[in-house]
């Protein structure tokens, strides 16, 4: 009982055509600031919220309905189950200045935390279940009220990775989680195209983000990546051309009681 989203572009030329049932709209209330000061990150958001099932192959979409709300949080995970999963920002239909696609090999070990930035109105945030019917996941997208990542992130020096490079960091078994913001120069419109890689082990890889941004300093990227186990790294790849570099922040986010020394990372 699909039913089929069509979406005209503005210029009269071409056809937008979503062929994956839309099972829900929902408009994103406000919540109280829930996180540490020190991110944008509210971990326990569907705790409070709840969240909506999103079943294998299907569509659900967030108004984003208050137009003095500059940034949502989306929160995806499964029950243990591979995830699957294209998320978008549409400001108009014709324009979409925000989407990635995400793969998790274990959405309740590692499940999606990031932060959607949304200056523009309107705005709607689609979240799309590309995986088979065999896997559903449980998705949560909510105004937290928090401040944006590279405020809370100012005092800290990033990583320039200029396009074509790949920028891997390792960290020690101290480390419980890691928060990544890629955000291009304040200079003109540039672009933003990015990959992240979660590896494993001998290159196992546990975890797959693939960004846009028509704006990579309008729309930065910004999200919690779980870390457990041991040997694990995340390797940061420009997939612009050499003339749209952005810059990234790589930094321990939550650490355990294994160890009294500071969290230990290392990039090259």
């Amino acid at each position: 009982e699909g039913v089929m989203v069509a979406m005209m572009m503005t210029s009269g030329k071409a056809l937008l055509a979503l062929f994956l049932p839309h099972v829900g709209a929902f408009t994103v209330a406000p919540l109280a600031a829930l996180a540490r000061p020190r991110s944008s990150i509210a971990m326990q958001l569907t705790e409070v919220t709840g969240f909506d099932r999103v079943q294998g192959n299907t569509l659900r979409t967030w108004d984003v309905g208050e137009s003095t709300t500059e940034r949502v949080q989306l929160s995806i995970t499964s029950e243990g189950r591979p995830l699957h999963t294209k998320v978008e920002l549409w400001h108009t239909p014709a324009y979409i200045p925000t989407k990635m696609s995400v793969y998790t090999e274990d959405g309740k070990l590692r499940p999606i935390n990031a932060i959607i930035e949304t200056p523009k109105h309107p705005k709607t945030v689609a979240v799309f279940n590309t995986g088979s019917t065999d896997f559903p996941f449980n998705a949560a997208v909510a105004n937290t009220g928090l401040g944006p990542a590279h405020a809370s992130l100012a005092d800290v020096e990033p990583e320039l990775v200029q396009g074509g490079r790949i920028t891997s960091f390792s960290f020690g078994n101290e480390v419980d989680s890691v928060q990544i913001l890629l955000r291009t120069a304040g200079i003109g419109e540039r672009n933003m195209k990015a990959k992240i890689e979660l590896t494993q082990g001998p290159n196992q890889v546990k975890q797959i983000f693939e960004i846009y941004a028509s704006s990579g300093y309008k729309n930065p990227f910004y999200a919690v990546i779980q870390t457990p186990g041991a040997a694990n790294a995340i390797r940061v790849i420009n997939q612009n051309n050499l003339e749209f570099p952005f810059n990234a922040w790589v930094l321990p986010y939550e650490t355990n009681d294994g160890s009294d020394m500071a969290p230990i990372m290392g990039g090259w």
